[in-house]
């Protein structure tokens, strides 16, 4: 089995959630993203579910952990390869799919690009971190 730092999956954990208050915060994307969602902030608060932020967080853990476990795979993995892997992931993967599923749901392309965008900087900041911290 190879080694994967946990501890290192937790703090990308926290950072991937912490880059998605900033992202969708009003200050940088969230007005955007309420537009495409069509939702005020009234009705965000009125439909706030704090079990929804558990289940990010989870999902930012897997992500994490997939991108450790493959860098893992490297003989030497460095904060470079974390970069390129970060982006390749967020593009290929993660882009890919919410581009696909977002053009049959008829999705603003705003919001599209929004979702995807915050994807691929928080897979390259999850490369970064794993990376790194080797």
């Amino acid at each position: 089995m190879l080694s994967v730092n946990y501890l290192a999956v937790l703090v990308c954990g926290v950072a991937y959630m912490a880059l998605g208050a900033l992202w969708y915060s009003p200050a940088v994307f969230g007005k955007v993203w309420m537009r495409g969602i069509g939702k005020t902030e009234a009705q965000l608060k009125a439909d706030f579910k704090s079990i929804s932020y558990l289940w990010a967080f989870i999902g930012s853990l897997i992500a994490a952990y997939g991108i450790a476990r493959v860098l893992a795979m490297f003989d030497a993995p460095t904060l470079a390869d974390g970069v390129k892997l970060g982006l390749v992931a967020g593009v290929c993967f993660v882009g890919a799919s919410f581009f696909i599923n977002d053009t049959f749901d008829a999705r603003p392309r705003s919001l599209t690009i929004v979702n995807i965008l915050y994807h691929i900087v928080g897979f390259i900041v999850i490369g970064l971190i794993i990376g790194a911290w080797r």
